[in-house]
């Protein structure tokens, strides 16, 4: 007779625990996750860091000439390059046209200072 008790307790909390908890989940709220910048957004921001963090240290080295100043100058270059295909992808409209007219004449100005300042 005790035997048949205890199989019959464990039987019982066995069926009742998981159906708690599965009903727990089931009536829980559903996570809702931290609103997250598209991709696109994430991308010209990065993108436009990345232009702006070597815009200042080109700027901190206009009074030096040298390989230093060629390099970060062709490192901007290509930053620039990149922010430009980030802009083409991800905006539209008259603010895309604007922003890619501005990041053309960037590129060809900085393209003319290393032809003009480096080897």
């Amino acid at each position: 007779m005790l035997r048949r008790l205890v199989l019959a307790f464990f039987t019982f909390v066995g069926l009742v625990i998981p159906a708690a908890f599965a009903s727990a989940l089931l009536a829980a709220p559903p996570a809702r996750p931290e609103p997250a910048q598209t991709g696109c957004d994430r991308n010209i921001a990065d993108a436009t860091a990345g232009v702006a963090a070597l815009q200042a240290r080109l700027k901190g080295l206009r009074t030096a000439a040298g390989s230093e100043t060629c390099t970060v100058t062709r490192l901007y270059f290509l930053e620039l390059v990149k922010a430009r295909a980030v802009i083409a992808l991800c905006k539209n409209g008259p603010e895309r046209e604007r922003e890619l007219g501005r990041f053309d004449a960037d590129v060809e100005h900085t393209n003319e200072a290393i032809a003009a300042r480096c080897s």
